[in-house]
């Protein structure tokens, strides 16, 4: 065979990755990050590479000319990736998302049509020549996902990287023709069916061993995903590496065909083995599945937090994920290979043989992809994977039932004790401590593992766990902690606590609507535990419309009912199950109030919920005078990236306020016009007893104290965000970035610095002097003592001097009980791991 078409088919695999990723990922922006979007699309693609594989491969044994053949499908394909992201724009204008998502089709149409080509033009014998290609087209598919993830996406986003692939895959074309020969005639074909009467096994069985292998590949792929997301957290970096490592695997199958201690094995026997070896070795993993999270434990507290350690890092997560799949997913790569060897050893009919199998094989990733996605729920992680093992280990022996020649009584001897050893197996195997699982310990790197799993599980045993549930969004939980109380958990990464949040949630509510009393439609991104939604309807709302993507969230959120008041049974509340950026581009009544409260961006796909497009979509579905106030946080992120923030939301809103409510999170209240509040009408809204009541909870008993919590007026917030790029969603930074930072646990250490409360000139910009002035009288002693110990968090000395100043001088005595008696009662305020 060609070195040249092994290493055409390694380039072309990572071009077909990385067009892949970057169609799903483009589509998400189109017709939304829901489960149900994402397996659309996902089957949208695989379905066109099942047409393709099956359409081209009969083709490619007919033509006169393999390698010309083979060159012009992937002249295609580069030609459909550059011309991807101006379809893409156009679709968008046009409102035509769904059309675009079955675009995707297309190219994955021409791809499926490569692999059967190639092993086409190069020749050589069927089992031998598929295995090699494609293990070469496998391994390149690892190489793609890993430069699109770490280099392509973060230097040139979507669109450069969409060039970048179709650059690739022209010289792939390219490389093509230049191995070209003279037309021939093609190789006298030998009839369908011809050779299939020799086999010891029924093409049938074949053909259906390899569709459930598909399906049960793509069931598998759904849990590895949420699993190894709870375990090591749900970055863009960590998707990319569980892919890559599923696929590496693949690729190590295929090329062990081509091993001459394979070749003396009958394929029959071999391809049997294989798909009982996949199930099997899945079983075997079952427990350990369970330890994850104590294992990464101990793998992320080698590792520093300085930037020279991320890559190091995330080659260990790679690695890790590796570990997991390698076994299952080899012997599914080698499954193929000998499939093509037994249907189609005939060199003249290799194109159409290698088409058949992999469409047989792609068609059973698409039901498999609507298996994980509806089963899911049903069966739980543990239930998913152990079911796909289950099916497995049927395929199997009955493949190996049929190519055995053993009398039937011993294949009835063996059958019978299979069945006891794996019945005796499935009793003995644990459950997942589904507790241990949703900790989310991933985020804190400086945690030391226990020295054995056993007494990992000791120290455990104080977390509750209320509630959990693997919903097809994500796994969701509800845990109790002695220090925080109740908490919850979206894939082990907290969302929502009645500890440290609660200050967050309730001011995220209560701010928006005092500095805009007379707001009667408010808009609520993200349901979370309800609080923020019970802050919200103590006001006179008319209407709360709530946007969540997850549906175990809001059944999550009845067990926070003493902390929202029943939000969700208020007549006033309407919830919708969405993605925001699709619920955003409808068309409706304008909102006075929208309060955006996402997820962190270092999470895949949240980082769309802090985009220019998104916040221009807000913008329209504001009315006139309308708020638009924006979470935000100040820990797992760095300047660089917090500065981009800022432009961002700058860009769209050009008059924002930043108020500084605890030490981890800010609230960017942004609007087009300058903020003017009434107030007069806020101290009206404030002295209603809900409110204050509301309010009292985070410490909060007097107007002015609220308005100290703003840190930087609109002119500081520009000199903050400074110039440079804007986190768009073909130019995703915070999804790249956040996660470093996240990495790192670096801090935004420009909130603090730029704090106009430190410097009396630049104080009286802020909301509470003009406040003071307008009331006519200054700060009353109890104002004085609140003041001084909100927010917390080290934040004492950065109050307005000047009235530091007044205090003292007026309430001598009280200074000096304030400044010996504090010390002994401030404690370490810093972030618990249990934290947003």
């Amino acid at each position: 065979m060609p070195r040249a078409a092994v290493a055409l088919s390694l380039l072309s695999g990572a071009a077909g990755l990385a067009s892949e990723v970057l169609w799903a990922k483009q589509l998400a922006v189109l017709i939304g990050g829901t489960a149900l979007a994402q397996t659309i699309v996902l089957a949208a693609f695989l379905g066109g590479l099942s047409a393709g594989s099956a359409f081209f491969g009969r083709r490619a044994d007919g033509s006169r000319a393999p390698w010309r053949f083979y060159a012009a499908l992937e002249f295609g394909i580069a030609a459909l990736a550059a011309l991807a992201p101006l379809f893409l724009r156009a679709a968008d204008r046009a409102d035509a998302r769904w059309l675009a998502s079955l675009a995707a089709a297309a190219p994955a149409f021409l791809m499926g049509g490569t692999l059967p080509a190639l092993c086409r033009a190069a020749g050589g014998e069927a089992a031998r020549s598929v295995s090699l290609l494609y293990g070469a087209n496998s391994a390149g598919a690892v190489i793609g996902s890993l430069l699109t993830a770490f280099i392509l996406i973060p230097a040139f986003g979507l669109d450069g990287a969409f060039y970048a692939a179709a650059l690739v895959n022209a010289a792939v074309g390219l490389g093509a023709l230049a191995q070209a020969g003279p037309p021939s005639r093609p190789a006298s074909p030998v009839a369908r069916g011809e050779n299939r009467g020799l086999l010891p096994v029924a093409p049938g069985l074949i053909y259906g061993a390899v569709f459930l292998s598909g399906l049960v590949a793509l069931t598998y792929e759904v849990a590895w995903t949420r699993l190894l997301a709870l375990v090591m957290g749900g970055t863009a970096y960590s998707f990319c590496e569980m892919l890559a490592g599923f696929i590496a695997g693949i690729a190590l199958g295929s090329l062990l065909v081509r091993a001459t201690l394979l070749r003396r094995v009958r394929p029959e026997i071999l391809l049997g083995l294989a798909i009982l070896g996949a199930g099997g070795s899945v079983l075997l993993t079952l427990p350990v599945c369970g330890r994850l999270t104590y294992y990464f434990m101990g793998l992320r507290s080698i590792f520093s937090h300085g930037a020279a350690s991320f890559y190091a890092f995330e080659l260990a997560k790679f690695c890790f994920c590796l570990d997991l799949m390698l076994v299952p997913a080899a012997c599914l790569g080698a499954a193929l290979p000998l499939a093509v060897g037994l249907l189609e050893p005939d060199d003249a009919k290799l194109g159409s043989g290698v088409g058949a199998v992999f469409a047989a094989n792609t068609a059973g990733n698409v039901l498999g992809a609507f298996a994980g996605y509806w089963c899911l729920p049903w069966l739980g992680l543990q239930g998913l994977v152990g079911s796909g093992a289950a099916v497995q280990l049927a395929v199997g022996a009955a493949l190996l039932w049929r190519a055995l020649h053993w009398p039937l009584r011993r294949k009835l001897g063996a059958a019978s004790a299979a069945l006891v050893i794996a019945a005796g197996y499935g009793l003995w195997m644990p459950s997942w401590d589904l507790r241990i699982l949703s900790l989310g310990l991933y985020r804190n790197g400086r945690l030391q593992p226990p020295p054995s799993f056993a007494e990992f599980l000791a120290r455990s045993s104080k977390t509750a766990r209320s509630f959990y549930r693997d919903d097809r969004e994500a796994t969701v939980s509800v845990l109790g902690f002695p220090d925080v109380g109740a908490t919850l958990k979206v894939n082990g990464k907290t969302d929502a606590s009645t500890g440290e949040d609660m200050r967050t949630q309730i001011l995220l509510g209560e701010l928006p609507l005092l500095l805009k009393p007379q707001s009667r439609r408010a808009l609520l991104v993200g349901w979370g535990s309800g609080i923020t939604a019970g802050s919200l309807l103590r006001h006179p709302l008319e209407r709360l419309d709530a946007v969540e993507l997850i549906p175990s969230v809001v059944d999550a959120s009845r067990f926070f009912r003493a902390e929202n008041e029943n939000a969700l049974d208020d007549r006033r509340t309407f919830l919708t199950l969405e993605d925001a950026k699709i619920f955003l581009r409808r068309e409706g009544p304008g909102y006075d109030v929208i309060i955006n409260e996402p997820s962190n961006p270092w999470m895949a796909g949240v980082g769309g919920l802090f985009s220019l497009e998104y916040y221009r979509r807000a913008r329209a579905r504001l009315a006139p005078g309308g708020l638009m106030v924006q979470w935000f946080q100040v820990y797992e992120m760095d300047d660089e990236l917090f500065a981009a923030a800022l432009r961002t939301y700058l860009a769209v809103f050009p008059h924002v306020s930043l108020w500084n409510i605890v030490d981890a999170d800010v609230l960017l209240v942004g609007s087009m016009e300058p903020l003017r509040p009434d107030y007069k009408a806020m101290e009206r809204a404030f002295l209603a007893p809900e409110v204050r009541g509301d309010l009292r909870r985070c410490g909060i008993t007097a107007l002015s104290t609220l308005l100290s919590l703003q840190s930087a007026s609109e002119a500081t917030v520009r000199a903050m965000a400074g110039s440079g790029p804007l986190n768009e969603d073909r130019r995703p930074l915070l999804e790249y970035g956040a996660p470093r930072a996240f990495f790192e646990d670096s801090r935004a250490g420009v909130v603090d610095e730029a704090d106009d409360r430190a410097d009396p000139a630049s104080a009286r910009s802020l909301l509470l002097a003009a406040y003071l002035g307008e009331r006519g009288r200054p700060l009353e002693k109890r104002e004085f003592m609140e003041r001084m110990v909100f927010p917390r968090g080290g934040f004492e000395k950065k109050f307005l001097k000047e009235l530091a100043q007044e205090w003292h001088s007026r309430y001598p005595r009280a200074a000096a009980v304030r400044a010996n008696g504090s010390r002994g009662r401030r404690g370490n305020d810093g972030r618990l791991p249990t934290s947003r």
